[in-house]
């Protein structure tokens, strides 16, 4: 089994894990956040990604990397978990990224001008 690297480029980069938050009410997701654990509940709640790209200083291969997020609804709930970003940037064309069913997942990665989301 491979050791996996922080997702969070605002992470030293020789610390191995993830960094999860669990979210019951709507917030803003901070950089240092690797792994998002999210209740909907009855109402819903909203989570605005921040964008990062953090520079390696390393003058070889890969000079920066991007903001990536890890995401599971952990709940049942009727309500929605929206993800958005509040610079207005779109995720895979779309202003937001709904998640409506427990276990559903979501892998958002920011490329710089958007979130590109990987999920099912």
């Amino acid at each position: 089994m491979q050791t996996q690297m922080s997702c969070s480029a605002a992470i030293h980069a020789l610390i191995s894990g993830a960094s999860p938050k669990t979210y019951g009410a709507s917030g803003i997701v901070p950089a240092s956040v690797d792994f998002i654990r999210a209740i909907g509940g009855a109402g819903g709640i909203t989570l605005s990604l921040t964008e990062a790209i953090y520079a390696t200083a390393d003058p070889c291969f890969p000079t920066a990397l991007y903001q990536t997020y890890f995401a599971v609804r952990v709940d049942a709930g009727a309500g929605p978990v929206i993800f958005n970003d509040l610079s207005g940037a779109l995720f895979n064309g779309g202003p937001s990224w709904t998640m409506n069913n427990r276990y559903q997942w979501a892998i958002f990665v920011w490329n710089g001008v958007g979130w590109d989301v990987m999920a099912n």
